[in-house]
């Protein structure tokens, strides 16, 4: 078995994970999850997901009901009218498949019926306006790289504001991880999900929060993912990014499983910096999530490394050199813009992130909004020119 396999099942033993069903073709078991009553069966994903996947499709046609209004980044409304379609259809399970916005809509929306106000209390970290009586819900992730499927937190958002669910009770039932279905899953948003599960992995591995356990799952999938992309080239205009080799399968599966289990390290931890500064791109400038925290991971490497000798290690330092040849070079196949932040926008980019005191509480190193603005200035990727000019440029980040 697998270094990440067992780290996987030995998590979902000690209830730190959900029950497990992995492997190539595992998508396949769906029907008999549910068994006889397709009918108590309510998916969640885009029509285009759920075609694609035969067992779902399957269930689908023999019954089964279907929610399709996903969308990045959910926001509050979202995650309340699939409440309401829970509500209508009453069903016994749920089952969530596409990338962490399918499934974290789903982990919201399940636990709560359609009240706002109910959810609000939930946001507050108040667990008695839960269901009585949930449905089941099974996390099918297509892209290797949210860890939604193993977390008891969704991320939702308020117009331009994040908030986040945190609840014991968030965590799915069930998770099926099979790297097949990673495979139609376009270039953009596999790189972004496997940006943001390197994100994870650090975050996790150097916050102040981090105990032995959750240094060893974070260590290990760090080093897988930044090895991963270490062998794949980074994105060029006119090639795709994505492993098409004879090996490919079994590398795809691993990476869904390397994203597990990093989402198991920061189910333990919660993330920190990075996170912290990507919510104000993909909110403000439409920037994917993974992008953006791989943006903002960039100049606080370089921060926290000058901060504070030996917070960051050989490892981290070497997997962040990658992850910026990867951001790079998405840039140049026009896989996402980032904007130039610059004056006013800037000071909004940082003081947003240094708002979120949550995640910057176990940040391994204070950061200063002048200090800040002086590392992304020397970093380059984001500080530049006005940010309103180059926002109007970036259709594809919407």
């Amino acid at each position: 078995m697998h270094e990440l396999q067992n780290l996987l099942f030995n998590a979902s033993k000690l209830g730190r994970a959900p029950q497990l069903i992995e492997g190539t073709g595992a998508a396949s078991a769906l029907s008999k999850i549910v068994g006889r009553s397709p009918r108590r069966v309510l998916v969640v994903g885009s029509r285009r997901t759920v075609e694609g996947i035969p067992a779902l499709a399957s269930l689908v046609r023999h019954g089964a009901h279907h929610y399709g209004l996903t969308r990045p980044n959910p926001s509050v409304q979202d995650a309340l009218d699939l409440s309401s379609a829970i509500e209508e259809a009453r069903p016994t399970t749920v089952l969530a498949v596409g990338g962490g916005s399918a499934i974290d809509q789903a982990k919201a929306a399940r636990l709560f019926k359609p009240d706002c106000r109910l959810l609000d209390s939930g946001l507050r970290g108040d667990a008695s306006s839960l269901r009585p009586d949930p449905p089941l819900l099974v996390a099918v992730p297509t892209t290797a790289g949210t860890g939604a499927e193993m977390t008891p937190f969704a991320t939702l958002y308020r117009g331009q504001a994040k908030v986040s669910l945190d609840l014991p009770q968030c965590r799915p039932d069930l998770a099926v991880l099979d790297g097949e279905l990673t495979r139609t899953c376009p270039d953009r948003h596999s790189l972004a999900a496997v940006l943001d599960a390197v994100c994870h992995a650090i975050e996790s591995g150097w916050s102040l929060s981090r105990t032995q356990s959750s240094r060893l799952y974070a260590n290990a999938a760090r080093d897988h993912l930044a090895t991963h992309l270490a062998r794949t080239a980074p994105p060029s205009p006119g090639n795709r990014w994505a492993d098409d080799s004879a090996h490919s399968e079994t590398r795809r599966h691993l990476l869904l499983l390397a994203a597990a289990v990093a989402g198991i390290a920061i189910s333990q931890t919660r993330t920190t910096g990075a996170h912290a500064f990507a919510y104000h791109l993909t909110a403000a400038y439409g920037v994917p999530h993974g992008f953006a925290c791989a943006a903002s991971m960039s100049w606080i490497e370089a921060q926290a490394s000058s901060r504070r000798s030996g917070t960051v290690d050989e490892a981290t330092r070497a997997a962040v050199a990658t992850l910026r040849q990867h951001l790079d070079g998405a840039q140049g196949a026009r896989l996402v813009h980032l904007p130039s932040l610059n004056g006013n926008a800037l000071e909004e980019y940082v003081d947003a992130g240094l708002a979120v005191r949550s995640r910057m509480a176990t940040h391994p190193v204070p950061i200063d909004r002048p200090e800040a603005i002086r590392h992304i200035r020397a970093d380059g990727r984001l500080g530049g020119t006005s940010a309103a000019n180059v926002a109007r440029k970036m259709p594809q980040n919407a």
